[in-house]
Formats: structure tokens, C-alpha cells, sequence
């Protein structure tokens, strides 16, 4: 089950903008969105990952916090491209 803010995005009865404004006023809040750059939905994935984006550029000590989130995240991507380079998921080159 998806969180109520993240639902909100899916059923548009919130923006990503709107959405970008409650965090920016509660980093508290952050947490709801980088479980939603997990989200099997893509509405809630992308829209979490353009307020996470949005956010990098403005507050990203915010941000700091939850390195190892992203780290994680990274790392779980299979990206094809890269992978019949040379880079995969467990190269030290990628």
C-alpha cells in the first residue's frame, strides 16, 4: 500500500509542484519520497524522482542524510547499455 501523499500523485488531486512545496516546509517528509523512487507505480516513481531531483538542487545537505539510500539504489539498476560495456552492477568501472 502506497502512502496517501503518494497516492495523491497518482490520482492528481495533489503536483508534483504542491508536493515539492509540503517537503520543502517538512524534510520529515522526505523519507515518504525515496520510497517512491521504489514504487512499482510510475507515476509515483518519476514524480518522487523529480521532486528528489528538484530538491538536489536547492537543499541538497537535505539530502545528505540519505546517501546511502541512493547509493543502494544505484546499485540495485540494471542498466543493459552499460552492462555490454563492461559496467555492471558489481564493476568497479560503473
Amino acid at each position: 500500500m502506497e502512502n496517501e501523499l503518494l497516492q495523491k500523485l497518482v490520482d492528481k488531486s495533489i503536483t508534483k509542484g504542491d508536493l515539492l512545496q509540503k517537503i520543502k516546509q517538512d524534510f520529515d517528509l522526505l523519507p515518504i519520497i525515496l520510497s517512491g523512487i521504489s514504487s512499482s507505480n510510475a507515476a509515483i516513481r518519476y514524480g518522487c524522482a523529480k521532486i528528489l531531483m528538484d530538491l538536489s538542487e536547492e537543499f541538497p545537505e537535505e539530502l545528505y542524510p540519505y546517501m546511502d539510500s541512493f547509493i543502494d539504489l544505484r546499485q540495485q539498476v540494471s542498466n543493459p547499455y552499460l552492462e555490454r560495456y563492461g559496467y555492471s552492477r558489481k564493476s568497479s568501472k560503473g
